[in-house]
């Protein structure tokens, strides 16, 4: 792929996390980009783990970082399987 084309596939994979994750909105944030920092970091790992409970491990500590929050990797799971079906499969 030339690189106009990953950047673009980039892209549109990110936008999708951001938009699982902001339709879930574990947070009750406002606005759809407060989850663009998170996304970009999820994004990678997709592609890294080998199953969905990795997943939703990797995706309680960006949010729990990111957020100060308690999320625990139970709350996580459905989104880390949204995710997952989205992206991997």
């Amino acid at each position: 792929m030339k690189g106009q084309q990953w950047s673009t596939r980039f892209n549109d994979v990110k936008e999708t996390i951001q938009s699982i994750i902001y339709t879930w909105n574990p947070l009750s944030l406002h606005a759809s980009e407060e989850y663009e920092y998170e996304a970009t970091w999820i994004l990678p790992i997709v592609y890294k783990v080998p199953n969905v409970e990795s997943l939703a491990v990797e995706i309680t500590d960006i949010l729990n970082q990111s957020f100060n929050s308690t999320l625990t990797k139970e709350e996580c799971i459905g989104i880390a399987q949204q995710i997952w079906k989205q992206i991997r499969e």
